[in-house]
Parts: structure tokens; sequence; C-alpha cells
């Protein structure tokens, strides 16, 4: 029960901004923005409370489920306490989506850009922190044919993702703040280069460790 107070607490906050909201919010309901923070798409309020808790709990099974089934299982009590700093992270992020869109559709002037691209930021610089610490497994990390085959370079790959991850996060959390006709290119960009450049570097730090 311990291990997931946190997950419940989020559950408990996201349940709860739900009731409150219901019965105060119109038929329709903002729930998708385009990358220059206007909205382009509604749905009913019904799903807009429902989607939050629902998505909250589908998350946090895939996320507890996997540590279970993984063939490489015993590696993730070796960084457990990453494991657990990178799904309260990202079902904080959720949960505060949730929030910022329930919110939106009561009438506030919620900037959703804005907590989007510093949110990102935000989960990508706590995942690139604690990066260096994950150990090779199926589900969880930066999963490429050279990582997964060699555990120096999965070890190495993870050292400098965490490092790219970290600038990435800095380069989503300052798009927040430039015009909004260039903020969907940087954020594009940013995501690309957290997901391309640690692919990259796995396989010529294969190359390099084998070699040796």
């Amino acid at each position: 029960m311990k291990k997931h107070w946190y997950f419940f607490l989020l559950s408990i906050i996201s349940v709860g901004i739900s009731l409150w909201a219901y019965p105060r919010l119109p038929e329709e309901v903002p729930i998708h923005w385009n990358f220059s923070g206007e909205v382009d798409g509604y749905a009913s309020k019904l799903f807009a409370v429902l989607f939050g808790p629902i998505f909250l709990t589908w998350i946090y099974g895939i996320l507890f489920g996997v540590s279970k089934i993984d063939p490489r299982k015993e590696n993730y009590e070796k960084f457990a306490g990453a494991y657990r700093v990178f799904m309260n992270a990202s079902l904080t992020f959720f949960v505060v989506i949730h929030i910022a869109v329930i919110f939106s559709g009561l009438g506030y002037d919620v900037n959703m850009d804005w907590i989007v691209n510093i949110g990102l930021g935000l989960l990508f610089i706590i995942l690139g922190n604690y990066m260096p610490k994950v150990k090779a497994n199926y589900f969880i990390g930066i999963r490429t044919p050279w990582t997964l085959a060699n555990e120096t370079v999965w070890a190495r790959t993870h050292r400098f993702g965490g490092k790219v991850f970290f600038i990435g996060g800095g380069m989503l959390i300052l798009s927040a703040f430039m015009p909004s006709s260039i903020r969907g290119f940087l954020l594009i960009s940013s995501i690309a280069f957290i997901a391309v450049v640690p692919i990259v570097y796995s396989y010529f730090a294969y190359k390099k460790v084998t070699q040796i």
C-alpha cells in the first residue's frame, strides 16, 4: 500500500476536481489545442471529467505492470527509486493537464500551450537526472538494439541520454516564452532532439565498445 500512496493521492485530486467541476461545466468542453494555443477540439463534459482519472489509472497500471512481466524484472529493484520518480513525475504531469482542461472548460483563461511546454520540459529534466540510474530492461529507458545487446553500451547511452533529456527539457521550457508562431516548431524540434540523438549515440557507442 505504501508504494501506491502517491497514485492514490493523485487519483483523489483528479476525481475530486472532476466531481466538483461536473455540474459547473458547459455541455461542451475544449480538450485539444493546436501549436498556436488555439482550441481545435471539443468533447462532452462527461468525457472531459472521466478521461483524466481513467487515463491516470490506465497509465499507472501499465507502468506498474511492466515491472512484473519484464524478462529482466530483477533489474527493476536496482533502480527502484529512479523508477518511482519516473512514475510519479509522469502521473503528476497528466493530472496537471487534466486540471488545466477542467479549468479551461470552466471559463478560466488557461494558457495550455505554456503549461504543456513547461510541464514537458520539467518532466524531461527530472527524467534526465535519473536516467543514468536505469538498468537494462525492455520497457523503460533508451531501448535500442545496441543498448539491449550490451550492458556497457546501455550504461554509456543512459549517461549521455540523461544530459540530452536535461538540455531538451530546458529547450522546451524556453520555448514556452517564445512567440506562438515558432513555439510549435521548437516543441517538435526539442522532442526530436531528445528522441533521436540518444539513439544515434547508442549505435556509435556499440561500434566503439565491440571494436575494443
